[in-house]
């Protein structure tokens, strides 16, 4: 990464488990299906040495549960932010604004369809309408042009979408 560009990793929380509805949105936890896919997850960052220096997490215990099976080294800044509970772009883009500059790779863990917009602002990336962009426990990855208090529209890439499914995991003799 040149020294002026950022990357911003988007990991929209694992699928929640609705068996119980009068749980609170906020309480949900995930299921167990989406325990596997958080693991998946887990397994590609550490594979692919993609880990953060800064995360920043949704205080909905989805979003937690989903951080806590990434396993991330515990040399990482973590934070919960509840500003990233169901945000927009706009309180996105404000959240980012508060980014130190000495970071260069920030983790949001969060909620569609926040995220999904906040791609679709930074890299003009195409809503078909038909495919989310970013299904539970997916990860984003964009580069940006410029450090976290002057992003403004255009300003990123879209570099690649992992999702879950794509994820082979090894075979455990």
């Amino acid at each position: 990464m040149a020294d002026k560009l950022r990357e911003l990793l988007l990991l929209r929380h694992a699928k929640s488990d609705w068996k119980d509805s009068e749980i609170p949105d906020r309480e949900r936890p995930i299921s167990i299906k989406g325990k596997k896919a958080a693991c998946k997850m887990a397994h590609w960052l550490k594979e692919q040495k993609r880990y953060p220096d800064l995360v920043w997490v949704s205080p909905a215990k989805r979003a937690q549960q989903t951080l806590k099976r990434l396993s991330l080294p515990k040399d990482i800044a973590v934070e919960t932010r509840d500003e990233l509970y169901m945000a927009d772009t706009q309180t996105l883009l404000s959240l980012l604004s508060q980014v130190p500059k000495s970071f260069k790779r920030v983790l949001l863990i969060g909620h569609n369809p926040g995220l999904e917009d906040l791609i679709h602002f930074f890299s003009g990336a195409v809503d078909d309408g038909h495919t989310k962009l970013l299904p539970t426990a997916a990860l984003a990855q964009l580069v940006l042009s410029h450090d976290w208090q002057n992003l403004t529209a255009g300003d990123g890439r879209l570099s690649d979408i992992i999702r879950p499914k794509d994820i082979k995991l090894p075979i455990k003799q």
